[in-house]
C-alpha cells in the first residue's frame, strides 16, 4: 500500500534521512521508533510530502508520489495526525473536522458518522473552538479530522504525546478497530514501547536517519529496545 525506497531528505545543508526504505501492507500497522532526533518526523513529512525529499521514491498504491504536493497525496488516500497535532485554534471543533474533508475524493461536505463515532464526546463540543479543547481532545480532534477523507493510508505521529492514559486507550481501541477493518494502512512513529507493542505487526527503528533495525513484535526484545531506544 505504501512503499518508501531509498529516501533521502534534510533542512537547508543538513542531511536528516538517508537512503530509508521500507513498506506499509493494507490492514497493518507497521511502527517506526527511535531516539529523539533520528528523523521519525523528517521521514512522516516527506511522505506527505511537506518536506520534498531530496532523493529516492515514496509509492502509493503503485503511483509515484515523490513529486507530487501533499493536497494531492492528501486527495489520493493518505491521511496525517501530525506531532502536536496542528488543529486551527481560533476555529470551531466541527469546522476544524470540516477541514478534513478538503482531501475527502468523494467531495462530500458531510462529516462521516463512522469518523466522529470513533470519538463520541466531539459532537457535544462542535460549537467550540479548538483551541479551548485539552491535549487529549485537540489529539481526539486532529485524529477525526484525518478520518474524515477515508484515507487508505494513515500516518501518525507520536499521537499519545502527552495525552491523559484515559485517552491513550482509547486511541489504542481505534487503531486496533481500524487495523480490524482490515482497509487501511497506519505509520505509526509513537515513543511508548509498550503501547506500539500492543497494536504493532512490523517494526522499523531509525539510527542516525537510516533504518538500523526491523522485525517482528517477537524479534522487538527487550535487549533491542535497551539498546536501540534506551537514552
Amino acid at each position: 500500500m505504501l512503499t518508501v525506497e531509498q529516501l533521502e531528505a534534510g533542512y537547508g545543508e543538513s542531511v536528516i534521512l538517508r537512503g530509508v526504505t521500507l513498506k506499509v501492507e493494507p490492514g497493518q500497522v507497521v511502527c517506526l521508533l527511535g531516539r529523539n532526533g533520528v528523523g521519525k518526523t523528517t521521514l512522516m513529512k516527506s511522505v506527505m510530502g511537506v518536506l520534498k525529499a531530496r532523493k529516492g521514491t515514496v509509492r502509493y498504491a503503485g503511483k509515484d508520489l515523490t513529486r507530487r504536493p501533499p493536497g494531492e497525496r492528501a486527495r489520493s488516500g493518505l491521511g496525517y495526525v501530525p506531532q502536536g497535532r496542528e488543529i486551527f485554534p481560533q476555529l470551531t471543533v466541527r469546522d476544524n473536522i470540516m477541514i478534513g474533508l478538503e482531501a475527502s475524493r468523494t467531495r462530500t461536505k458531510t462529516i462521516p458518522d463512522e469518523a466522529v463515532a470513533k470519538f463520541p464526546a466531539l459532537p457535544a463540543m462542535y460549537g467550540r473552538r479548538g483551541g479551548d479543547l485539552s491535549g487529549g481532545q485537540q489529539q481526539q480532534l486532529a485524529f477525526a479530522r484525518a478520518l474524515v477523507s477515508r484515507p487508505e493510508v494513515l500516518l501518525l505521529d507520536e499521537p499519545c504525546e502527552g495525552i491523559q492514559p484515559s485517552i491513550v486507550d482509547d486511541i489504542r481501541e481505534v487503531i486496533r478497530s481500524i487495523k480490524a477493518a482490515g482497509r487501511t494502512a497506519i505509520l505509526l512513529v509513537e515513543q511508548n514501547v509498550e503501547f506500539v507493542r500492543s497494536v504493532g505487526d512490523y517494526f522499523y527503528i531509525l539510527e542516525k536517519g537510516t533504518v538500523a533495525w526491523e522485525g517482528t513484535p517477537e524479534a522487538l526484545t527487550d535487549d533491542i529496545v535497551r539498546h536501540y531506544l534506551t537514552v
